[in-house]
């Protein structure tokens, strides 16, 4: 019997390609030209390399260039990774000194989740010291999802969050990853700025939408719908932009870590 011909690099990255497009006949002539003698989803699952990571057949000594933002934008996973953007926008920057007005939790490629303290009873009634409400809901949601992504998260988000869980005795999440936006430009990017807007303006993603700092004491403190409108329409746009720059990130990204 002649020896196997098992193809590496591009060329399996086409065999594959060939294979999950083709029909019986075509699969057949494909186990034929590679001398397979059993089923080339076997020989697939074999393979050494995923196709998703073979690049396409260069000169070695040319240096691989980064693709285009559009392109990876418009990728499809071969895997559905079950990751969210949250944000969450607050009278503070800590957990006993101030309360949660809206939060955000989008969830990749689907519409944002809206959370805002308005819609809750105690701040209708006047009682918007109270956001045990909302602070529920929200780690109830989050607590659905496997992946959290978040910019400066793991300095602000995650840990406000979980001060008010622990405030009003909420159960902790379940086992789940976060990824941080921040940390991962951080590690890869020498920029001088590296707040989400700066970020996003250098990679063209798109623009912030700028909220003027009395209308978080509008909100706060006069309970002002159009305020909080803004706010919201800040809070959305965020994980909008979040979730772009999370995409071009990704493939940077080298472990996962513990929330």
């Amino acid at each position: 019997m002649s020896k196997r011909k098992k193809p590496i690099g591009y060329e399996y990255a086409v065999f594959v390609e060939h294979w999950q497009k083709g029909n019986h006949q075509e699969k057949l002539a494909l186990c034929k030209k590679y001398g397979i003698t059993y089923t080339g989803k076997h020989y697939i699952s074999e393979g050494d390399t995923s196709p998703v990571e073979v690049a396409s057949p260069t000169d070695a000594k040319v240096e691989e260039t980064a693709m285009a933002i559009g392109e990876v934008l418009a990728m499809c996973s071969k895997v559905d990774l079950d990751f969210v953007a949250f944000d969450v926008e607050t009278t503070g920057l800590k957990a006993d000194f101030s309360i949660v007005l809206s939060a955000v939790i989008k969830p990749f490629k689907q519409e944002p989740i809206i959370f805002r303290a308005d819609n809750y009873t105690p701040w209708c009634l006047g009682h918007r010291l109270n956001d045990q409400e909302i602070c529920r809901d929200i780690t109830n949601e989050l607590s659905q999802h496997a992946v959290i992504v978040t910019h400066y998260g793991a300095k602000f988000d995650i840990p406000y969050t979980r001060a008010k869980m622990i405030r009003y005795g909420l159960p902790p999440l379940p086992p789940m990853f976060a990824v941080d936006t921040y940390s991962l430009a951080k590690a890869n990017m020498l920029v001088s700025r590296r707040r989400l807007e700066a970020l996003c303006e250098y990679l063209s993603l798109g623009q912030k939408t700028s909220v003027e700092g009395n209308l978080w004491m509008e909100a706060a403190m006069n309970g002002d719908k159009e305020a909080m409108d803004k706010i919201v329409e800040h809070n959305i746009q965020d994980c909008v932009l979040l979730e772009k720059l999370a995409c071009l990130l990704f493939p940077y990204l080298k472990s996962l870590r513990r929330l």
